[in-house]
């Protein structure tokens, strides 16, 4: 018994902390990453929002405007619902 639990605990584990996060998704408690958009989906709106802005601003300033836009949004889970 002990050699079995030697050679798989790493995988028993690992699927308990996979179904204990299921059950936290399934219950709305653990967020899905799938639920928020990636970074590069975020920063391609913000720069169509910021060129439409600024439609005559250089490149390297709406650049610089993207980023510092991007770094001003909150992380997903930094706020929450009342």
């Amino acid at each position: 018994m002990d050699s079995f639990l030697h050679n798989h605990q790493s995988a028993l584990d690992s699927q308990r902390e996979d179904d204990a996060i299921q059950n936290l998704q399934d219950s709305g408690i653990y967020p899905d990453p799938g639920d928020y958009p990636d970074n590069d989906a975020i920063m391609e709106a913000l720069y169509e929002d910021i060129r439409n802005e600024f439609p005559d601003a250089p490149d390297t300033v709406i650049e610089s405007l993207v980023e510092k836009r991007f770094q001003e949004l909150p992380e997903p889970g930094d706020y929450y619902e009342n």
